[in-house]
């Protein structure tokens, strides 16, 4: 498969991911709404904005995939949204608190806020790739 096809492939696959490990704890136990939204607005910009990135990725990725954009603009574009969706991640979880989680049913939500930059890493590293093959 040729890399200007996958790279944006993957771009889109990152995105949602991003959406899915954002959801997950308010999929895993119902009953936290406060405390999670405490969690996610937790930091200067809270996490909205890394979902908010994540899914204009979609829409960038998907115009040059298909077309729709010049590639070289679409990967250009993309890269950027993915560096800076990147920084948002990483400065919400070195400021979120998980004192408001204390109590809730599931361990691994201690370091939910890692998964969160580990998966946003994908949209930068698919969007370098795709920048990479249309130039």
């Amino acid at each position: 498969m040729r890399t200007d096809q996958a790279a944006p492939a993957l771009g889109i696959l990152g995105c949602l991911a991003v959406v899915v490990t954002l959801a997950l704890p308010y999929l895993v136990s119902t009953g936290w709404g406060s405390q999670l939204g405490r969690y996610y607005a937790a930091g200067p910009l809270g996490v909205g904005a890394v979902l908010f990135f994540a899914l204009l990725g979609v829409v960038v990725f998907s115009a040059g995939a298909r077309g729709r954009t010049d590639a070289t603009t679409a990967a250009g574009i993309s890269l950027a949204l993915g560096v800076v969706a990147l920084l948002v991640a990483l400065l919400w979880a070195v400021s979120v608190s998980l004192q408001p989680l204390f109590g809730f049913p599931a361990s691994w939500i201690t370091d939910h806020r890692w998964y969160v930059v580990a998966v946003t890493a994908i949209i930068p590293a698919a969007a370098a790739l795709y920048a990479r093959s249309v130039l």
